[in-house]
């Protein structure tokens, strides 16, 4: 990808340099998590009541939500059904979340409902199994750090290629469908052209849907996607390794601008 990058920018006769991924270290250690009591003690039970990567976590961001509410509680009440723990977070003031529904899911027994998450805590813990979320570059990066692979909402922006890349080309990643909206969102899409399937875009076609994936990513198919994309994070984390494409870009970057100095 950075190569093709290169490729492109370099016709414009200027120096280009890609380096990536740039994420923030992983906490590790005694880390300080006074402030993330309860979200690790959650963690903690579930791991015990359902056992390692068992947890969906999922999350939209700041910028980014879903436009139908009511897909995202379709989503909720099959985890909430098949007892599957979740932990739902919601920190954009787009998305509206009455304390009725606040109560549905931390009442469940399998949720636990936040408005801010700790999301390297949660996504580093051993219970977390698959991360839901609309598929944003800073989502996937801190996602590739942790290898856990994703469920992917995409809303808008990068978000539908960054899907459609991880699903349909590297096998990564599950990709949401019914969850589209709009008269962009619903436009007959090629990959199913020459398929029986048609999306209806309905709450109960979101819900069919997503007990599908639920019970994929259970199976075999789930464990061919985690391992492609724990190769995938592999890969990327070579890229600044010794000779690797973003470390050699990063000293060819120093040398011509800094070293010179």
């Amino acid at each position: 990808m950075m190569g093709t990058l290169k490729n492109w920018l370099g016709g414009f006769d200027q120096p280009v340099y890609p380096i990536g991924p740039l994420t923030l270290p992983t906490p590790k250690g005694k880390e300080d998590k006074s402030n993330d009591v309860e979200v690790v003690e959650f963690l903690d039970k579930m791991r015990l009541r359902s056992g390692k990567r068992s947890l969906i976590y999922i999350s939209f961001g700041t910028f980014f939500v879903p436009s139908e509410i009511e897909k995202v509680w379709a989503v909720i009440e099959a985890l909430i059904t098949s007892e599957t723990p979740f932990i739902f977070a919601h920190a954009s003031p787009l998305l509206s979340v009455t304390e009725e529904k606040k109560a549905w899911i931390n009442n469940s027994g399998v949720g636990l409902e936040l408005s801010w998450s700790p999301q390297q805590v949660i996504l580093e813990h051993e219970v977390t199994g698959w991360f839901l979320t609309h598929g944003g570059w800073n989502s996937i990066m801190e996602a590739f750090e942790s290898k856990i692979p994703l469920i992917i909402w995409p809303i808008n922006g990068d978000q539908p290629l960054n899907a459609a890349n991880l699903t349909l080309i590297h096998k990564a990643a599950f990709e949401l469908i019914e969850v589209r909206g709009g008269e962009d969102g619903t436009k007959p899409l090629l990959r199913f052209k020459d398929t029986e399937y048609t999306p209806s875009f309905t709450i109960e076609g979101v819900k069919e849907e997503f007990i599908g994936v639920l019970e994929k990513i259970k199976g075999e198919e789930g464990q061919v996607v985690r391992k492609n994309f724990e190769k995938l994070s592999e890969e990327m984390g070579k890229s600044w390794h010794d000779g690797g494409e973003s470390n050699s870009n990063f000293n060819d970057f120093l040398a011509k601008f800094v070293d010179c100095i």
